[in-house]
């Protein structure tokens, strides 16, 4: 079953309890790898995906060899 709502009418599906909160910006930390320490680092936030730029990688890991890999990514708003 589909309800059309006309314009005008929305007003009765807002609720008093649900309120647009602000965004809370960057997740970030401050850590220590191998005794650098990096001010602004990304939190994990769970989503499974670990990106890390070239540069801080050889920064922190000198010469040790990276392995090539395929990684797609599909950003959702």
């Amino acid at each position: 079953m589909v309800t059309v709502v006309q314009g005008g009418q929305d007003h009765l599906f807002k609720s008093p309890f649900l309120t647009k909160k602000d965004d809370p910006g960057m997740p970030s930390i401050q850590c220590s790898i191998n005794g650098y320490n990096l001010q602004k680092t990304l939190c994990d936030t769970r989503s499974s995906v670990k990106i890390m730029a070239a540069v801080t990688y050889q920064l922190l890991f000198g010469t040790i060899p990276l392995k090539s890999t395929y990684i797609q990514l599909q950003m959702a708003d």
